[in-house]
C-alpha cells in the first residue's frame, strides 16, 4: 500500500451565520438564531473569519470570545445563557482602534454531521463591538 502523496482541500462553501454588522455591548454576548446546518453535505471542517471595529477604542489586551453552539440532535442547542459549560473554540484580543479589521479566527476546525450555531462574547473590551463572522466549510481528502 502507497503512502499518500498529498492532502487535497475542496472548494470553500459559505454558510450564513446570521452575525452581520451585530453590536454586541461591553460584557455581553449575542447568540445567532441561524442555523448552520451540516447534516446533509456533512463538510468535515470549517474555517471562520470576523470583521470588526469600534466607535470608540476599546481597552487594549481584553478579550472577544467566538463559540460554536452545538446540536446532535437538531434541535437543542448549548447556550450561553442558558447556564450551558460552553467553551470559546477562538478569542483575539482586538487592537485599541476604531479601523475595521479583520481577521480569520480559526481555519480546520472539525465538524460532525450536526446543526450549530454561531455566538459572541464582549468580554472585557469596554466598549461595544460591531462585528460579522463568516463561515466556510470544507472537506481536506487523501489523495494518492
Amino acid at each position: 500500500m502507497a503512502l499518500p502523496d498529498s492532502l487535497k482541500i475542496s472548494a470553500l462553501t459559505s454558510v450564513s451565520t446570521g452575525v452581520s454588522s451585530q453590536t454586541v455591548a461591553n460584557g455581553a454576548s449575542y447568540e445567532s438564531s441561524t442555523v448552520i446546518n451540516n447534516t446533509t453535505n456533512r463538510y468535515s471542517l470549517m474555517a471562520i473569519q470576523a470583521t470588526w471595529s469600534y466607535s470608540t477604542s476599546p481597552t487594549g489586551n481584553k478579550t472577544v470570545e467566538v463559540y460554536l453552539l452545538k446540536s446532535l440532535d437538531g434541535t437543542n442547542f448549548e447556550s450561553l445563557t442558558g447556564g450551558d459549560p460552553v467553551r470559546p473554540i477562538v478569542s483575539f484580543s482586538p487592537p485599541a482602534v476604531t479601523t475595521t479589521r479583520r481577521l480569520v479566527l480559526i481555519q480546520d476546525l472539525p465538524l460532525v454531521a450536526g446543526k450549530y450555531k454561531l455566538a459572541v462574547k464582549n468580554v472585557d473590551t469596554g466598549q461595544t463591538i460591531t462585528i460579522t463572522l463568516n463561515a466556510y466549510m470544507y472537506d481536506a481528502t487523501v489523495e494518492d
